[in-house]
Parts: C-alpha cells; structure tokens; sequence
C-alpha cells in the first residue's frame, strides 16, 4: 500500500489471502491420490486521477515496486469514474472478533496418516452387493484473508473446514444409479465420515428402478439438501449490480410485498462457528444482520460501494454470507411430506419430494425458470423414485406459492435453507 501511495495512488486497498489445503481421494475402497496445494495471491485495487483497476499477483517477494508501477501507468490509461472509491471508515470492520471459524488446535493435529484414516472410514465399497463404484474424497483447508486500504481499514479473519464427500454407483434394473452424500465440521473429531459414507449408500439405493410420472400441477417438497437451489436466483436479483443494469426480476420491488406474509429471509453473518459467518466483505465493510425480506416484503439489496455511487443509493454489503430462511413448523422433511400425502396444500392428489436438480436454468431478468429434477413421486394409488421430470414456472410465483417451511436446514451450509413446500408446482415429464 505504501508502495502504492508514495507511486502517485490517491487511495489503495490491497487484500492478501492464503489457504493450505490437504486432500486424501478413495477409489473403491483404495487411497488413490493424495494431495497438497497452497495458495496466495495479493489483490490491489488503486485509486489514481479519478481513474480504477484491480491487479493481483502470486509473487509476494520483495521487489513489488515495479508491479505497483506498471499497475498505476495501466490505471492511468482507463477512462475515469468518479463513482469508484474507497468504503467510508465508519461502515469498515474495527473489532475482527473471533467468529471461532478458526479450530486451530484440531487443524495443526493432522497428520496424513489420519487423513488416511479418515477417508477409508468413509468407504462402504464392499458393503452391499449391488455397489458397482465408489468415489470419496477426505479434504482440510486453512484460509486467512487480511484487508487494509488507506483510509486505516485493517481487518483480518481465518478459518478451517474439514469435508468429507463420497459418490456411490449401483446396479439398477436396466442402468447405473449413482447418489452424492457430503458434510463438513469445523473440527476432524465432529467430522462422522462413516456416516456420510452410509447415507450415499442409502441415497443411491432408493433411486434404483425409478421411472417417470404424469405431470401437471403438484405440491412439491424440496429436501433441505437441494432447497438452497430455489434460493439462489432470488439471492441473485438482490444483487446491486443487476439492479443496476436491469437485470434483476426485484429491479423494481424493493419496499413492496411481493412473497407471502409468513416469509422471513435474514442476512446473520455473524454467528459464532457457523459456515457462511464472515466479519467483513471484499471492501473490508463490517457485517451486521441484515433483512431481506420480512412478512413477504423485499427490505434490501445487496450494495457495494461502487453500486452505490452509481445509483445515488445507500451501500449495504457486497453480497450474502449468511442468509436464513425463517421456520414456520417445527416438522423435519418427513413429517412435512407425510401433512401432504394426508392432504395438505392439496398433496393428496399429488406430492413430488424433490431430492436433485439435474440442470435447468432462470433468467435473471424475468425470473422465469426451467429446471430438471429427480426425487420421488407420492400419488392416491402408488408412490416411486422418479427421474426425468421438470419444473417450469416463474420465481415470483413459486415462491407465492410457499405453503411452509421446515426446521431441518443443514448446519453445515452457508445457505440456511430447510425444506419447502409449494403448492402448484407446474411438472412435465
């Protein structure tokens, strides 16, 4: 940053940021790789003649005086915009707590014979006849992000993660059928890599023998594992660029109801030991809880600086950490799926428990979405795995559609979502 400065910079931020991440993979039932990478990069962003540019560099030796150089004559040469600059110092993070995102203690007791360990517990190859193959991958990461600028923004935060992923194929009728399980733990010792190994298992043998079913209008239910999915295009249009560019199907909604009276949608970035939970954002602006929506109207976007500038608006945060779906029943995925076989929403006609998606897309613009999915079908007469079905329909309009929400999101993702249930889902087989 001095470099920066004293090269002719008006403001600077530099973000230096580095990870360590061990990796032991399982292939039917055998170590097949091990690996270990390391990264580190520093990221300028310079501040010069009303101009802006962002550069980063591997290379953190000394000597970076000829890459500030190069970078400001390459700054200079861009057209200027007055709307780039600096986060005000009093929205940037001052206290950097500890979060305890960072189990230091666990991370340092590795070694990569219990890496090993770790990741063979978690194989099932060999447990069930039917099992064809069997792909699993144990992994711990350190990462530590620093931020400074010179309006006196420092700000610092680490954090550890130990994941543990397996993908089993089994025999079908006529194919292969293959199921993905995952989970993380901020220590080894919470991290049950046998029971993740158990439940691929378990997911990949109830998808065999599925089949397509009639379509039409159901009551959908989407698993806690998958729901996030209807999340993200939501999430997406709050974003402050595509407000700004018209891209957003919320472009015009903020302060209007535009969800049902029940849904509560908060930003907690800031929950000790949770995933997603972070002090600051890319700008080194402080976190804080944020509403999203509340009783079914849109509160706020996501803002930064630059946005905000442009827009004459005021700056939030650059993007979600931690945003939480509010419950309103007390029930799990299967207590929700058995309310609607017995009737509610109208289930009884016709349930459709969502556990995939298999590609699709929504257009960030109109909201309107098309996408593949799998799960199980639950009809008057029969119920069966099913495949090869898809969704179409628009996002303001599904989410109208919300009926309840479950209390068993996972606490391993950063997107608390638990299960949904929708009413008139559009099916096409």
């Amino acid at each position: 940053m001095e470099k920066a400065l004293e090269a002719g910079a008006q403001k600077c931020r530099v973000t230096v940021s580095k990870s360590v991440m061990d990796l032991v993979g399982v292939l039917d039932g055998q170590v097949d790789k091990v690996t270990h990478s390391m990264d580190r990069s520093v990221t300028l962003a310079l501040f010069a003649d009303g101009r802006f540019g962002t550069f980063s560099t591997n290379k953190l030796e000394e000597g970076a005086g000829d890459f500030v150089r190069k970078a400001l004559e390459t700054v200079r040469m861009m057209a200027p915009d007055s709307a780039r600059d600096l986060p005000s110092p009093e929205r940037t993070e001052k206290e950097n707590k500890d979060l305890k995102l960072c189990m230091a203690d666990s991370y340092e007791s590795m070694t990569m014979e219990l890496r090993r360990q770790k990741a063979l517990q978690g194989s099932v190859f060999g447990t069930h006849p039917d099992i064809i193959s069997e792909e699993a991958e144990y992994s711990d990461t350190l990462t530590d992000i620093c931020i400074i600028d010179s309006n006196g923004t420092f700000c610092r935060q680490s954090e550890t993660t130990f994941d543990f992923a397996n993908e089993i194929t089994v025999r079908d009728a006529d194919a292969k059928v293959s199921a993905y399980w995952w989970d993380s733990a901020r220590t080894a010792g919470a991290l049950d890599t046998a029971a993740v190994g158990r439940e691929a298992l378990r997911t990949a043998l109830q998808k065999r023998n599925a089949s397509t079913c009639k379509g039409g209008r159901m009551v959908m239910v989407a698993d806690r594992e998958c729901a996030a999915r209807l999340l993200t295009p939501v999430l997406g249009a709050m974003n402050g660029f595509s407000i700004q560019q018209n891209n957003s199907f919320l472009a015009d909604k903020l302060g209007k109801k535009i969800f049902p009276d029940f849904l509560d949608i908060t930003d907690l970035p800031r929950e000790e030991g949770a995933y997603g939970s972070r002090l600051f954002d890319s700008e080194g602006v402080a976190t804080k809880d944020l509403p999203l929506v509340e009783k079914g109207v849109l509160k706020n976007w996501f803002v930064n600086t630059y946005i905000a500038n442009k827009m004459g608006i005021a700056p939030t945060v650059d993007d979600a950490s931690r945003p939480v779906v509010r419950s309103t029943s007390a029930k799990d995925c299967k207590a929700l799926l058995e309310d609607c076989r017995n009737g509610f929403a109208g289930g009884d006609k016709g349930t459709v428990l969502i556990t995939g998606f298999n590609g699709g897309n929504c257009n960030s613009a109109t909201g309107d979405f098309s996408f593949g999915v799998e799960g199980f079908y639950y009809g008057p007469d029969s119920s069966f795995p099913v495949r090869e079905l898809v969704i179409t329909g628009n996002m303001l309009d599904l989410w109208n559609n919300l009926v309840a929400v479950g209390s068993d999101a996972r606490p391993c993702k950063p997107r608390v979502v638990p299960t949904l249930v929708f009413k008139d889902v559009d099916f096409s087989s």
